[in-house]
């Protein structure tokens, strides 16, 4: 090994004249042995994942793929409709999934991470800690993220779907279990149903699964990418082009009054 101190330094990924490598594994191999989902374990965890454990990850970048026209696919259409490049289109969309829309799982899986170790720490079950994350939650009047859409107030198939498919492949753990748990405690203590949304739900499934908390709204951006450029696509190939955003009756201007230059008082 040479003692030259090189410029970038990972452990990903790696390539020579004939190959590539993802984390330690050629390409070709990857190609012919796993599916999306398996690839993107391998790449985030440098490991191979079990069967159960890919079918898991696929589950979660579909659940995720498109959702109608929200947000980031109605600025693709607008995009599009401009006439701008696919990859512009996609890019727009996507930057728009941020704490609000689609991106809340990162928040939610980091305070997860950090809820099961204080657990473990205290020797508290996962009722105790969603008792106890409840509790001091209500007393602070403060929402905890992960609970409750707009869009889906009493349930979401997606939610029920990965739970469903984690406890039938043996892969509920102590993130999962705790999201559920908090659920649970909600509705205890505030009489009120208010069902895990689809970010709680990633955000304890890709916990469970040895993600790192850092790289769970890559799961929401990276399938949504496909669903944006569907619409993008499909905005070009139907629609006659320059959308109108909003006609001139659905705007309602409160700024100054039209000013007659002439009658203008002197700057200063």
């Amino acid at each position: 090994m040479s003692d030259t101190k090189k410029t970038w330094r990972t452990a990903i990924s790696d390539y020579d004249e004939g190959s590539i490598q993802i984390g330690g594994y050629r390409v070709r191999d990857l190609m012919r042995n796993l599916d999306f989902g398996g690839a993107v374990f391998v790449l985030c965890q440098q490991r191979l994942p079990t069967p159960a454990q890919a079918k898991l990850v696929n589950a979660v970048l579909i659940s995720v793929i498109d959702h109608g026209i929200v947000a980031p696919s109605a600025i693709s259409r607008i995009i599009a409709a401009s006439g701008v490049p696919l990859q512009a289109c996609a890019a727009a969309g996507i930057l728009s999934i941020g704490d609000v829309h689609g991106g809340a799982g990162e928040q939610v899986a980091r305070r997860l991470t950090e809820q099961v170790v204080s657990a473990k720490e205290k020797g508290f079950s996962m009722a105790e800690k969603a008792r106890e994350i409840v509790t001091f939650a209500r007393s602070k009047k403060e929402r905890i993220e992960g609970y409750g859409h707009p869009l889906h107030p009493v349930s979401d198939e997606r939610v029920e779907t990965l739970v469903t498919l984690a406890r039938e492949l043996d892969l509920v753990g102590p993130h999962l279990e705790l999201a559920l748990a908090i659920a649970d405690e909600i509705k205890q203590q505030s009489g009120r149903t208010i069902p895990l949304n689809v970010d709680g739900a990633m955000a304890g499934v890709l916990m469970d699964l040895g993600f790192d908390w850092r790289i769970t709204r890559m799961f929401v951006f990276v399938p949504r990418a496909a669903g944006i450029s569907a619409h993008a696509v499909e905005e070009t190939v139907r629609e006659r082009g320059w959308r109108v955003i909003a006609k001139h009756d659905d705007i309602d201007y409160d700024g100054p009054a039209v000013r007659d230059w002439e009658n203008a008082p002197p700057a200063g």
